[in-house]
């Protein structure tokens, strides 16, 4: 299971502790709640811990924060008609 699984396995007990904070996590606990997600990644760098081994992330409800969504203008084609 990756560190994004067990966060959103974990979420909403997550959000109910750390809601709107920087969270640092590895294998689903909490290793540390920082002011900035730099904070997060400059402790984590002196615990060792390598790329892939822990998840740094801003604690709110919702997939906002671990999905990335795309919006393309809508392309009209000379003489076509827009769907």
């Amino acid at each position: 299971m990756t560190q994004l699984e067990m966060y959103i396995e974990r979420q909403n007990a997550l959000v109910a502790e750390y809601n709107d904070k920087i969270i640092a996590l590895k294998d689903g606990e909490v290793l540390g709640v920082y002011p900035t997600k730099t904070d997060a990644l400059e402790d984590m760098q002196r615990k060792r811990l390598a790329p892939g081994e822990f998840m740094i992330i801003k604690c709110t409800p919702g997939d906002e924060e671990y999905t990335a969504r795309f919006h393309t203008p809508r392309i009209v084609l000379h003489g076509a008609s827009p769907a």
